[in-house]
């Protein structure tokens, strides 16, 4: 199976070049030259790992205002939790509002595993690089968010009492 990306980043690429212009589509390229369509695929394919490689930034450049990011990390307390993960700093401030305290300076701001819920300090992570998180595209999202509430739709109307969603 292909990555999505790469074809996509070939497809847009593609619709940049005199060939496409002038009428040819990357497959017919594929079929005319396949030598050179294969370099070409195979430079769109290097540009894309390069820029993925050079969108990971050291984690001392994150941002620190709760933005929910992506992060290579390993535990607290070890190697055992190494991975990409998504996380958020949070101010002894935040911490302290969390814990239903006044007294920020009983906390240590740090960096924690995103969550939508307060965890135990074992959320703590020490992250290394850092990258923004990407969203998906916004058609992808349109399609998830009609999906969901397909699945969910509920007959105004039913036609018998055990239609009824109780």
């Amino acid at each position: 199976m292909t990555d999505p990306r790469i074809e996509a980043a070939v497809e847009a690429a593609w619709s940049n070049t005199f060939q496409f212009k002038e009428g040819i589509s990357f497959p017919q390229y594929q079929n005319k030259s396949p030598e050179a369509a294969a370099e070409f695929h195979k430079a769109i394919t290097l540009a894309l790992a390069a820029a993925d490689a050079a969108a990971w930034r050291p984690i001392e450049t994150a941002p620190q205002d709760g933005t929910v990011i992506e992060i290579f990390q390993g535990n607290h307390d070890g190697w055992q939790g190494i991975g990409i993960a998504t996380a958020q700093y949070w101010s002894a401030e935040k911490l302290a509002e969390l814990d239903g305290s006044s007294n920020p300076d009983d906390y240590e701001g740090g960096w924690f595993l995103a969550t939508n819920y307060w965890g135990a300090a074992s959320d703590e992570t020490r992250p290394w690089l850092w990258r923004p998180l990407m969203p998906p595209r916004l058609d992808q999202q349109e399609s998830a968010l009609q999906q969901l509430s397909q699945s969910y739709r509920i007959d105004p109307y039913p036609k018998q009492a055990e239609d009824l969603p109780i």
